[in-house]
Parts: structure tokens; C-alpha cells; sequence
């Protein structure tokens, strides 16, 4: 009987020092979080480059016509700039472009070849393979694209 009591106290303190090590971890994540969005405000108000528009130079003749209007109050009207970035569709037919003919190449001839014969082969056809795949790979691509 006594054994099990001492399981019961083992058994809650581990769960108790277990949740408190979670909370702290917890914490610690929250702490370094905060850091980071700081971190991450300063470098945006600091380091972005700021988009300047150059100011219009007024004309000649609007400067004479400013002059006597010594006592008119100035006010600075800031343009609004609209950028487009709506994806525009062409509707031209489709361009069809006839190449070479593919050179169709034999599934069962595959594994006489040699890995570079294999990936210029692939890189014909526009499949895209590691540097380092190995033969068996590559032969596993084209009989795939085949």
C-alpha cells in the first residue's frame, strides 16, 4: 500500500514540474514573438525605402500669375497615382510553333544508356531531374513521361 502512495506522489510531481516547464516554454515563445514584430516594425519604419514622387515644377507662367497673390493661401494638392495591375488577355489567336519532331525514344532501349545520355534526353524533353539522380532514377522519369 505504501508503494502506491509513493507512485501517486512520483507520478504528480512529474506532471506538475512537466506543466510548469510548458509554461515556461510558453512564455519564453510569447517573449521572443513580441521581440520579433518590434523588430519587424523598426526595420519597416527604418529600412524600407520610401516611395517619393517628385513634385511637378510649376510653369513659367503660373509663377508670374502666383506673385501678386501675396495674401492667397497656399495649398499643396498631392496627385493620386493609380497603378494598373490588372493582368491584361490578349486575344489574338494562339501561336502554334512546330519544332523539330520528338524523337520518341524506346522504353526497353533505356537502360543500355549511359546517366548523361539519359539527362540530355530529359533535359530534351523539358523534364525536370536532380543533378544527382541515379540511373534508375532518371530511367523511372522517362518511362513515366513516355
Amino acid at each position: 500500500m505504501q508503494l502506491t502512495y509513493v507512485a501517486v506522489v512520483v507520478l504528480a510531481s512529474m506532471v506538475f514540474v512537466l506543466s510548469g516547464m510548458i509554461g515556461y516554454l510558453y512564455w519564453q515563445q510569447t517573449k521572443i514573438l513580441q521581440q520579433i514584430q518590434s523588430l519587424a516594425s523598426v526595420i519597416s519604419v527604418h529600412f524600407v525605402p520610401k516611395m517619393v514622387e517628385p513634385e511637378p515644377e510649376p510653369e513659367p507662367e503660373a509663377e508670374a500669375e502666383t506673385q501678386p497673390q501675396a495674401d492667397s493661401v497656399e495649398v499643396n494638392v498631392k496627385q493620386e497615382v493609380v497603378v494598373d495591375d490588372r493582368v491584361t488577355v490578349d486575344d489574338s489567336p494562339i501561336e502554334v510553333v512546330t519544332g523539330p519532331p520528338s524523337q520518341e525514344v524506346d522504353v526497353d532501349d533505356l537502360d543500355s544508356k549511359t546517366a548523361a545520355q539519359l539527362r540530355d534526353i530529359l533535359t530534351q524533353r523539358g523534364i525536370p531531374f536532380g543533378k544527382r539522380d541515379a540511373k534508375t532514377v532518371l530511367v523511372q522519369l522517362l518511362k513515366a513521361a513516355g
